[in-house]
């Protein structure tokens, strides 16, 4: 076959996939076993070409390795869209060739996946499926009366749960819808929008790029899913800025790499989780927004305050006034109307009642609908529609990229599921945990962080709730706490070294070094690591507690993040400058920490720190003068 062959197939399924999610769950009224099998089908075969099978074979060329997991996914999907009503009457009941399509839609879900995000995830599902059949070898509390092999793929694949399960439901519902309408808003300029957004309302500051990375990349993050994309996105153009005007190529990579993960946890959208948390805690969206946004207040604020002390101790100066978009530029129909209009039209739908998916569908149509208005004008109807088709394509590989992911997470959890293993490894944290609730969520973040370094938010969310969540809630955690302290701990592994992804793509911006990129993110964002403890223990950080408690958690953590950046980046020509940033570190600690008491010594710390800086400041100024 031709070698561009196989781009132009990609570029079309990948059109098609976003056209069909935008249209059929909507409008064409199937089972959601047939939903489900469209989904998988043209997912894991976009994702299948995506993504070659190996380094050696060239990502343009079809090969007979892709035929083959073509035919696979295809004939696999058609049986259970045709069957859909057998697999709801009698469960458990496939027959010879179900078992072996079964088995081979198992297999090649599972290598596309390792080849989107690598083995971490094929492992898990392999050694529950093992652990499944052959449980009676192990022993103590672990040992299971072994499964029978046809069991075992009657579950994963003739039945509404494994590959068709809850998980790929929301997959194929309204996760698609969103991802999509992020690439809609990035075709549509929303990147650019929001980078002279953030650009035009501080660059008048002191340290005025950094700052603008800080608000690009919140406004971005939230819609773009990835925070390794928002890194690529904004830092192209914040990062230069920032070194022009006289950061360190190390900080200025940490100031992105940090901004940028936080978009994970940053209202309206936090890159799908939002939606997750509604869906599994059956609460409205908008109280999931309401519950997320102290946490994230705190968090850009000690980013904000770490840039901000750097920027003094460095003596930099605001950007020129020429480099500064205009307002009247920035704020015209042409440039918002995709932006705004759009998120009007989502919260609008939502606040009164309408389902995400119909919300989702809405907020897609509006945004293709502006971007035909404002761009046929100018662009003329043919390239708009081009850009449109680009814009489909973008969400259908953004779509190839997160459905492998999603579709082995749900047999995950259907394993996990039919093995009881969440109830022993539940056990097992009650055992070394006790009754300490704070150790116990200590030993809880493992999970995340560690599946953080390489896989999205979202599957690390959704792993980390099925295993740790139940042991944690007979421990009396709050349920919203406790989802976002897994969605905090799933972001945090993409930017802690040594596997800091976010840190290493801003690093090769910057032209710095990856390493000290990563520390300095997480001291940036050093409030992240503690914060998460902090609001399961008190709910009241996250808005779950009465207007007291909930008010006097705002302001202490506002000023405990402060000080702790302080303590990173504040800088004083003094010898006694090492115990000065111990101390402001430590009374921001106790600042955040959800204690009246231990607050007040925080408080009383810092004041004093404070005090006896400005004295220490005045007596070097004395003696400087002296001489």
């Amino acid at each position: 076959m031709a070698k561009d062959m196989k781009t132009s197939i990609i570029f079309w399924l990948a059109v098609i996939l976003s056209a069909v999610q935008l249209t059929v769950p909507v409008f064409f009224h199937l089972l959601d076993l047939q939903l489900r099998a469209i989904h998988v089908g043209l997912g894991i075969s976009l994702a299948a070409l995506v993504f070659p099978f190996s380094k050696k074979y060239q990502a343009n060329k079809l090969t007979s390795m892709d035929i083959l997991a073509l035919i696979i996914i295809i004939a696999a999907n058609i049986n259970i869209y045709l069957k859909t009503l057998n697999i709801y009457m009698y469960p458990g009941s496939a027959g010879m060739l179900d078992l072996l399509l079964g088995i081979g839609l198992a297999i090649v879900i599972l290598d596309t996946t390792r080849r989107a995000v690598g083995w971490a995830i094929p492992i898990i599902v392999i050694g529950l499926i093992f652990y499944a059949m052959f449980g009676d070898v192990f022993p103590g509390m672990w040992k299971l009366r072994g499964l029978s092999w046809d069991f075992v793929v009657n579950s994963i694949y003739y039945s509404p749960l494994g590959i068709y399960g809850s998980i790929t439901a929301m997959s194929a519902t309204f996760i698609s819808l969103f991802i999509i309408f992020g690439s809609l808003l990035s075709a549509g300029g929303g990147g650019k929008t929001f980078i002279d957004i953030a650009f035009a309302l501080t660059g008048r500051w002191r340290g005025g790029p950094a700052k603008a990375a800080i608000v690009a990349s919140a406004l971005f993050g939230s819609i773009s899913g990835s925070a390794v994309a928002n890194v690529a996105v904004t830092g192209n153009y914040t990062i230069p800025m920032m070194k022009k005007l006289g950061y360190p190529k190390d900080f200025a990579g940490a100031v992105e790499a940090i901004a940028s993960t936080g978009g994970g946890i940053t209202p309206p959208i936090m890159s799908i989780a939002a939606f997750m948390m509604a869906e599994f805690l059956s609460i409205s969206y908008l109280k999931i927004i309401g519950y997320a946004l102290i946490p994230c207040i705190i968090y850009y604020t000690s980013i904000y305050a770490g840039v901000h002390f750097m920027t003094l101790r460095l003596g930099l100066v605001p950007m020129p006034e020429e480099e500064i978009p205009k307002w009247r530029d920035v704020l015209t129909f042409q440039r918002l109307a995709c932006l705004i209009i759009p998120m009007v039209v989502l919260l609008g739908l939502i606040a009164i009642g309408r389902p995400l998916l119909t919300a989702g569908f809405y907020t897609c149509l509006t945004t293709i609908v502006l971007m035909l208005i404002t761009d046929i004008p100018k662009k003329g109807f043919k390239e708009t529609f081009k850009n449109l088709l680009l814009a489909l394509e973008d969400g259908g590989i953004s779509l190839a990229r997160i459905i492998p992911i999603l579709v082995s997470v749900s047999i995950l959890v259907n394993m996990v599921g039919i093995t009881g293993i969440a109830p022993k490894i539940s056990g097992l944290i009650m055992d070394v945990g006790g009754n300490n609730f704070i150790i116990a969520l200590m030993i809880a973040t493992v999970i995340p962080f560690l599946l953080g370094t390489s896989l999205p938010v979202v599957p690390t969310y959704v792993l980390s709730l099925s295993i740790l969540a139940p042991p944690l809630l007979r421990l009396g955690a709050d349920p919203v706490a406790l989802h976002l302290f897994f969605i905090y701990w799933s972001l945090l592994g993409g930017v802690t070294p040594p596997t800091c992804t976010q840190a290493i793509v801003a690093a090769g911006i910057s032209q710095g070094d990856w390493f000290k990129t990563g520390i300095n993110a997480v001291k940036l964002g050093i409030v992240a690591f503690i914060m998460p403890f902090f609001f399961v223990w008190n709910p009241a950080f996250v808005g779950r507690g009465t207007p007291v408690d909930v008010a006097v958690c705002a302001v202490t953590g506002f000023l405990g993040a402060i000080f702790m950046g302080y303590g990173f980046f504040g800088h004083m020509n003094s010898k006694v400058n090492f115990i000065f940033r111990i101390a402001f570190f430590l009374g921001g600690v106790l600042l955040l920490f959800p204690n009246y008491l231990y607050s007040a010594v925080g408080l009383a710390i810092a004041i004093a720190m404070l005090i006896a800086q400005k004295a220490v400041t005045k007596k070097i100024k004395l003696e400087e003068l002296s001489l």
